[in-house]
């Protein structure tokens, strides 16, 4: 069994119990970038005399000081939450779509969109990319107002999404580009699916508990694209031996060979 094989069966395994994907915005959906802002919510709270923790003052992620805004200093909180708004808004009207994307949102499987990103800069996106297929998305949980229990790391959108799916979160599977991510995912009791295209990246979300990582959202929509159709030739087949475990079904495309539509889409 060669290399691409072997990852295709591994992530195939992962996802096998899972009836939903939660995929998180940023990583794994597109590659929204936000650090314009940094600098205003820097200049925000040293307008006000505020002291910043050396680890504050050297971080490039804004949401590292949303957070630390959100925790230490209140009064500025929807300030603070509404620039960054702004600024994901902005953003999302220019990310580019993580490859292969589209080949989840076309397939069979069930996805929704979770993260710490403002609802209105997910489905910004989604209507400037795939007006089309919107409603092929379960559900859009993102950043409400300025509570920092919001924030990453916190299994609160997966939880959120679980109950409104009617299904618990082991029937999730959640994929991740931060280990931050995935520690929320594994707390919450779902699957946790890497996404990073470095190995050293992969690495990380390794140690951090996934269950399965790839480079490649392409790879990821075969393998949900096969998972999924197993789980529905079973159901279909009450009485025949469940597909599951086996390497190969009636009418099971090739790792390699998937419909025309599960190809290498760039959107």
């Amino acid at each position: 069994m060669d290399e691409y094989l072997a990852h295709f069966r591994v992530m195939e395994n992962a996802l096998a119990d899972c009836e939903h994907l939660l995929l998180h915005f940023r990583g794994p959906v597109c590659d929204l970038s936000v650090t314009a802002v940094t600098g205003r919510l820097r200049d925000l709270l040293a307008g006000q005399g505020v002291p910043l923790p050396q680890a504050v003052r050297a971080a490039s992620d804004p949401y590292a000081l949303l957070r630390f805004i959100l925790a230490a200093c209140p009064g500025l909180a929807a300030r603070a939450e509404a620039d960054i708004c702004q600024q994901e808004i902005l953003a999302a009207a220019a990310a580019r779509p993580s490859h292969g994307i589209r080949d989840l949102l076309d397939g069979p499987a069930s996805v929704s969109i979770i993260g710490d990103v403002c609802p209105a800069a997910i489905t910004g996106y989604l209507a400037r990319l795939y007006p089309r297929l919107m409603g092929r998305v379960r559900l859009i949980i993102g950043r409400l107002g300025a509570d920092p229990a919001l924030l990453e790391p916190t299994p609160i959108p997966i939880l959120q999404a679980a109950q409104l799916l009617g299904v618990p979160p082991a029937a999730c599977a959640v994929v991740a580009s931060t280990p931050d991510g995935i520690r929320a995912a594994r707390q919450a009791g779902a699957r946790a699916i890497g996404y990073a295209r470095t190995a050293t990246a992969r690495d990380q979300l390794t140690a951090a508990g996934a269950d399965a990582s790839t480079a490649s959202m392409t790879g990821f929509a075969g393998a949900a694209y096969s998972t999924e159709q197993r789980r529905r030739y079973d159901r279909d087949h009450p009485g025949a031996p469940s597909l599951r475990a086996t390497a190969t079904w009636p009418g099971a495309p090739a790792p390699g060979n998937l419909p025309r539509q599960m190809r290498n889409h760039d959107r």
